[in-house]
């Protein structure tokens, strides 16, 4: 029999089932070789870069690769390697959903993997990520209390150390960082512990502890970066405990090293400031000199100015010549964050000029006193609330007291002058001497209640005699009891009574107005009562307002001192550019601050809320942008929504502080606020705004002072 030399057919199938399933096999099996080849390259790279978006390209590459496997291979064995590749390249390129899926896949489906622990680890830095920060730390704290591996445990504490320390709960935190610098961590990470130690006990004003800590980092091999950091914080912590001489030594290493010669400027200004703390202003002034004239940044110029203004404002008491160095200060650098505190010292130090001390002959007229008074008690004020010059305000305000007693804001002067005597000299017994005086001398002042509260006899029997009272009882009767005849009766008494008082227009205003709307005679007397109010008043919110009752578009005309007059005839002769437009008012609220701070959105002038929260949610915390330098206080003007409970519904800061971090702080804190509601109506009828409010609320300024703590002076 003839044998066949064919193959058997099962035997063909046979040979192509095996060629196809191992080429299957290799093809998933050369693809998750590649996902994994790119996945050790991401993880080598970001290791030793030490970055933790390094290796982002590779860690792409892995992505796609696993996904190949996961997706059309899912009986592979190698599935769970890919899940985890997956994870991990989802949390290194931030995309930390589709991390937490595949992580808790892996953990689901694969309880026996031997990427169990690491991926719970990475689960819970995960969860952190996505803000599931009670889930993160339980686990962070089941990994940290059982038994794992050190480098598990490590990873662990720093994650439960970071939290805690951006929660500002540094205590806790040092358990973790300790933990981590002692037994758990590499060099690397004992570093980074040792750092945060450190910077937990600086933040919390342990100043002695926090040199300890910066000092043993130094004893570390540190980079570059720890180095300068670890070194510069030991320079404050050494200022704080008055150790000046190690400070600087310890600043002073740091600028003679090569490696730190970009900061030179700032190791500068920062050694003058230790001189300062020495009383050495020579050695300091030296310093900033050098700075401003060396120095290639524009702010390192500029913060060397400043510090000179201090220096020649407060402690050589040269108002000139630190108003040259502010206006250095604010040219250096226009975008520095001191520009407007120096802007504004500038302006200070110039008012001086404008405020300067009147000397009036007999022939003065009562309206030159008052414009002198007024000038004296501003001249006053500038010493004590802009230029830290208490004595100098004193004298100022004795002066107003003393040379202008006939006017109307002698009272006022003389209840500052009190006020300055009990904060400055914490002599209660003048200052109370001097508010028993206003009341003996000014009776009928618009000030008396300001002494009146001094001396906490609001409410009794010596709180009258002075138009506001009537005021008051005028506005009872209408609003409480519907009793206009006894209205009538409190206004036309201040009209009689109190020519002088700001309250005599709104109370001639309101008399007419209850013929308006009590009396109705029925013929053209009240539209000729409004317009002889405004004829005899005008140029005053009252006398608009009187027009407006009677259908009359009021035209104010444009007013301007001598001075503006001046700068206006100036500017044509300039470019032709005309400083003052018709309303002469928004020209100078583009470059006067301080008038742009009372223009409202609408146009509409404001006026302070003088009044202090009964509540505030957030509470400022001083920050420490802000704690290095000889400024001890800041006032930040804002503009505040305030609805009809008192609360703060809206918000602009006009003038900042120039520091960013207290701007922020100060803004948070200002928009919690909650005034006293009847206050705050009592304020708008005060200022005769009650037929500008709408149904929001009213819109004040209010100015908010922030002042250094004790401790960091």
């Amino acid at each position: 029999m003839k044998r066949s030399n064919r193959v058997p057919f099962q035997l063909i199938g046979l040979i192509v089932i095996t060629i196809i399933f191992g080429f299957g096999c290799s093809v998933y099996f050369n693809t998750f070789f590649n996902a994994k080849k790119a996945f050790n390259a991401a993880e080598e790279t970001r290791k030793e870069s030490n970055r933790s978006k390094a290796g982002q390209r590779d860690y792409l590459l892995a992505i796609e690769k696993a996904l190949k496997v996961v997706e059309n291979h899912p009986n592979s064995k190698y599935y769970d390697d890919a899940v985890y590749v997956l994870g991990v390249s989802y949390f290194h390129t931030q995309q930390y959903s589709k991390a937490e899926r595949r992580f808790r896949e892996l953990l689901a489906d694969y309880p026996e993997s031997g990427y169990v622990r690491e991926v719970r680890l990475y689960l819970a830095k995960t969860k952190l990520e996505l803000g599931d920060i009670d889930d993160a730390m339980a686990a962070f704290s089941e990994i940290f209390e059982s038994d794992y591996d050190k480098t598990f445990k490590a990873e662990a504490a720093i994650g439960l150390g970071n939290y805690h320390q951006e929660e500002k709960n540094y205590a806790e935190a040092r358990r973790y960082f300790m933990a981590v610098r002692d037994s758990l961590g590499d060099d690397l990470s004992s570093q980074e512990a040792q750092r945060n130690i450190a910077d937990g006990y600086f933040e919390m004003f342990q100043f002695r502890d926090a040199l300890g800590a910066y000092l043993q980092m130094l004893g570390m091999d540190l980079d570059k970066r720890d180095k300068y950091h670890a070194q510069f914080r030991s320079a404050l912590c050494s200022f704080r405990l008055q150790r000046i001489n190690d400070g600087i030594d310890y600043l002073e290493e740091l600028a003679d090293d090569e490696l730190y010669y970009d900061s030179l400027g700032i190791l500068l200004l920062t050694i003058a400031e230790g001189y300062e703390y020495d009383d050495d202003l020579i050695q300091a002034e030296a310093i900033y000199e050098e700075v401003a004239s060396t120095s290639e940044r524009p702010l390192w110029q500029a913060m060397a100015y400043y510090r000179l203004g201090l220096i020649y404002q407060i402690d050589y008491d040269q108002l000139g010549l630190a108003k040259e160095y502010y206006d250095k200060a604010a040219e250096a650098d226009r975008a520095s964050p001191i520009r407007n505190d120096a802007v504004m010292r500038s302006s200070d130090i110039g008012k001086l000029e404008t405020f300067a001390r009147s000397h009036l002959d007999s022939t003065a007229t009562l309206d030159a006193i008052d414009e002198a008074a007024y000038a004296q008690y501003m001249l006053g004020e500038l010493y004590w609330f802009k230029l830290d010059k208490p004595d100098s305000a004193m004298a100022e305000m004795r002066y107003l007291v003393d040379s202008f007693p006939t006017s109307y804001y002698a009272p006022k002067g003389m209840i500052a002058l009190a006020q300055m005597t009990r904060e400055s000299l914490e002599d209660s017994t003048t200052a109370d001497s001097l508010f028993k005086e206003v009341l003996r001398q000014y009776p009928a002042s618009d000030f008396m209640p300001e002494a009146l509260e001094a001396l906490s006899l609001k409410g009794t029997a010596a709180d009258t005699g002075y138009a506001a009272i009537y005021i008051d009882a005028a506005e009872n009767f209408l609003i409480e009891s519907d009793n206009s005849d006894s209205a009538r009766t409190r206004y036309q008494y201040v009209v009689d009574h109190f020519p002088e008082s700001k309250y005599f227009l709104p109370a001639k205003f309101a008399l007419v107005w209850l013929d308006e709307m009590y009396y109705s005679p029925g013929d053209s007397s009240v539209i000729f009562g409004y317009q002889e109010f405004a004829d005899s008043f005008p140029d005053n919110e009252y006398a608009d307002l009187a027009l407006r009752r009677i259908g009359v578009q009021p035209t104010r005309a444009d007013v301007a001192s001598s001075d503006t007059d001046e700068l206006a005839d100036e500017t044509a002769e300039g470019d032709g550019d005309t400083l003052f437009t018709a309303n002469w008012e928004d020209s100078i609220a583009n470059w006067d601050p301080m008038v742009a701070l009372y223009r409202g959105h609408d146009g509409d002038t404001l006026v302070d809320i003088r009044l202090e929260p009964i509540e505030t949610l957030i509470e400022f915390e001083f920050p420490d942008e802000a704690a290095i330098g000889q400024q001890y206080d800041w006032k930040l003007y804002f503009q505040i929504l305030i609805d009809f409970s008192g609360k703060v519904i809206d918000y602009a800061l006009k003038i900042p502080s120039g520091i960013e971090a207290m701007d922020e702080r100060a803004m948070e804190t200002v928009g919690s606020m909650t005034f006293d509601a009847m206050g705050v109506s009592n304020r708008i009828v005060d200022a005769g705004l009650a037929d500008k409010r709408d149904a929001e609320g009213s819109w004040f300024v209010y100015e908010y002072t922030i002042v250094k703590p004790e401790y960091l002076r």
